[in-house]
């Protein structure tokens, strides 16, 4: 979610915070935790009761690994939910928003499986699509709760915020009242979110070709950068996308990020998933660390590193040295 959706994401989970603070019931019964995955997991805060959580920076990384996420989240289930038991009070069943922008990059089917036959009973998932390009139909193997915000504006990003916030209070008032057999949540806009209930709504679902996603090191700095394009207009030169072999595809910068190495905690080391066509990008931008004229020189290990104008300069990834040259090639775009 590298970009706005990240900003508004992380914004957005203080004021849920913020806002349960100000409730009774769910200062009285909510506890608060935090998992975020990209091509690897972290949780980020521990089960923690609402007024002494504290939500952390989110971080970004390379890759889309629901099938560890679910599997970091079932085990999580196991160590600190507790069960009904004679001599000890049990917690009520646990409520997962599930918010994702993209299609799994790892093997979901052992994950999803284990969730279906031990968890999906006594656990409430909400699966939410932050932009149409999320895979709903994975989502609807987990749960009947699928929603999309097709509008990931700032305006209807806060709406969105302030209808999650009141459906952790409208579950912290169920289990209040003694009930928490059935997700209690809040009405649902349907001009903010389109709810999944059939196969035909499953047709959003598609390749996420809406980004081309480059991670880059600086030759000077050894730090990470992050390059993201989004899709444009249909082209007219030919240039050819190497993933559906479109011969229309077009890409416009977006956004340029310097990362610090925590990037890597959870960017996936496998290969990367595809190649775009240098002439589909319509800009390349100057290194966010050292200002290097070239953020998107490729080495032939095939990372993407700075270049500035030395005749000869040295790829930060592998530590050859070599000469470079302007041509158009495929370049290894990442798990998103």
């Amino acid at each position: 979610m590298a970009g706005e959706n990240h900003r508004n994401m992380e914004s957005g989970i203080s004021k849920i915070v913020k806002t349960l603070r100000s409730d009774p019931y769910a200062l009285e019964t909510a506890c608060l935790s935090i998992i975020a995955f990209a091509g690897k997991v972290k949780i980020l805060n521990l089960l923690t009761e609402v007024p002494n959580f504290v939500p952390k920076k989110l971080p970004i990384g390379g890759g889309t690994s629901l099938g560890l996420a679910l599997t970091q989240l079932m085990d999580e289930i196991d160590r600190n939910v507790i069960t009904s038991s004679h001599d000890r009070k049990c917690d009520w069943k646990p409520i997962v928003f599930l918010f994702t922008d993209g299609s799994p990059t790892d093997n979901v089917d052992s994950s999803i499986m284990r969730w279906n036959q031990s968890y999906r009973a006594k656990a409430n998932l909400v699966a939410v699509s932050i932009g149409q390009d999320a895979d709903l139909e994975v989502l609807r193997r987990l749960t009947e709760d699928v929603l999309v915000l097709s509008d990931t504006s700032d305006d209807s990003f806060a709406r969105f915020i302030n209808w999650v916030s009141r459906s952790i209070q409208s579950q912290s008032r169920s289990v209040s009242a003694g009930s928490d057999d059935k997700i209690c949540l809040d009405k649902i806009d349907k001009n903010l979110l389109l709810e999944v209930k059939d196969k035909q709504e499953l047709g959003l679902a598609r390749y996420d070709n809406r980004f081309a996603v480059f991670a880059g090191k600086c030759a000077r700095k050894k730090a990470p950068y992050l390059l993201k394009y989004q899709r444009t207009e249909l082209a007219t030169h030919g240039a050819v996308d190497s993933t559906s072999g479109n011969s229309s595809m077009s890409y416009s910068l977006e956004v340029v990020l310097p990362l610090d190495n925590a990037f890597f905690d959870l960017t996936s080391e496998e290969a990367l998933a595809s190649t775009i066509s240098s002439s589909s990008l319509n800009y390349v931008p100057s290194c966010p660390h050292c200002e290097a004229l070239s953020a998107l020189a490729v080495c032939s290990c095939g990372k993407i590193h700075c270049i500035g104008e030395n005749d000869i300069e040295v790829c930060p990834w592998c530590g050859n040295a070599g000469f470079y040259a302007v041509s158009h090639l495929d370049i290894q775009r990442g798990l998103g």
